[in-house]
Order: structure tokens, then sequence, then C-alpha cells
């Protein structure tokens, strides 16, 4: 029996989430735009673009706004550090050690993606790395985890997600996986209404021999 488990990236592995209300404030500053950075949070980036620029925007024109915000970001991470949650370094190595295939599913952009897992030290952990560049559609579609569910190569009643917003696990449940909730950036209520099929507050909750029976189903 194959098991797989998929991580998003931002508010799951990476306490990245000041990084990027920040990110969109400076770029609501450069728009013009008096929006709340907080609203853009949630949102896969292109969609944020889209809101903010109109359906006319084409598509040159949308990724470089889209490498110009993941520059900021960036930027914003190599000065500050960058953080993990508590635990989730660790539960990552474990289920590596223990032959589960792991996969990330992010809204994040690719660049950013591989070069925050390479700062943690667990690049060569993941078998896969989907990200909303590779897909139709973002989350709260369910693509990106349909896609890693593919690549891994293993069946959704032995796969399981971790996600840290509403979106990420409405997304998740949309493609048949269960999903475990972290509490870091969404509240209790948010996630349980999303779908949540458990809710911790911090990956040190999981014990890997737990995870890979909740796995086996």
């Amino acid at each position: 029996m194959t098991l797989g488990f998929i991580f998003d990236l931002d508010g799951t592995i990476v306490d990245s989430t000041a990084h990027y209300r920040e990110t969109w404030a400076e770029l609501l500053r450069e728009f013009g735009a008096a929006d709340d950075p907080e609203l853009f949070l949630g949102r896969a980036t292109r969609e944020n673009f889209r809101l903010l620029l109109g359906n006319d925007v084409t598509e040159h024109e949308m990724e470089e706004y889209v490498a110009r915000q993941a520059e900021i970001g960036k930027a914003k991470m190599r000065a500050k550090g960058v953080q993990a949650h508590d635990g989730v370094v660790e539960l990552i190595r474990d289920l590596k050690s223990r032959g589960v295939k792991l996969a990330i599913a992010t809204a994040a952009e690719r660049s950013n993606t591989e070069w925050t897992l390479q700062q943690l030290g667990i690049r060569d952990a993941f078998d896969a790395i989907v990200t909303d560049q590779d897909v139709a559609r973002g989350k709260p579609a369910p693509d990106v985890f349909v896609e890693a569910l593919r690549r891994l190569d293993v069946d959704a009643s032995h796969c399981a997600v971790m996600e840290d917003s509403a979106t990420g696990v409405r997304a998740a449940k949309a493609a048949g996986l269960r999903a475990i909730a972290v509490l870091t950036t969404h509240s209790r209520r948010e996630l349980q209404n999303a779908g949540a099929d458990r809710i911790i507050a911090r990956a040190t909750e999981l014990n890997v021999d737990d995870v890979i029976q909740y796995l086996k189903g």
C-alpha cells in the first residue's frame, strides 16, 4: 500500500503570513488601491491581480505582476529569515523516513516554493511540487491536489492534506481528500465550516505513527 501526504506551503509549513501581508500592502500602495491587504492573503496571486486589474490584463502583463509579487515576498523573507511552524519540518522528515510519498500543493510561485524549501533544508523530502502555474484553476478548485495525487501515484483514500486556510480545505475536500487543518492563520470556525476532518493548533500534535494509521484508513 502506497501512502501519500500533501502539504500546503505558506501558513502551513512556513510562517510567512506577515511577509505576504506586507507584500500586498506594498503592491496596493503602488496601484493606488485602498483595499485591505488581509483580503488578498487567502486567494491565488493571479486571482488577486485580476481583481485589481480587471480581466483585460494580458498574460504577459500578468506574468510580470506575478514575478514582481514573488520577488517582493522573497526579499522580505530573505531579510527576516524563513521560519517554519513548530513541528512541521520534523513531521515531514519522519513521514519521509517511513516511506510516505510527499507533495507540495500551493498557490505560491514555483521559484519561491523551491527557494523556501531549500532554505528549510527539506526540498529533497518532496516527490512532487504542484503550483497554480501547473493547473487550470487555483484553490478552492481541487486542481492542484488532483495533480499532486497524479504525480505521487497514490489513491486519495490513502492520502491526506495539511492546510491552514478555509480555501485550501475546500480544495482538498473537492479532490476527495481528508484535510487536517492547522490553526495558524484561520479560525477554528472557518476551518470547521470549510469541512476540515481534523483541526490542530500545531504540527507537534501529530505523531507519525498515528498519521500513518490515519492514511491507511
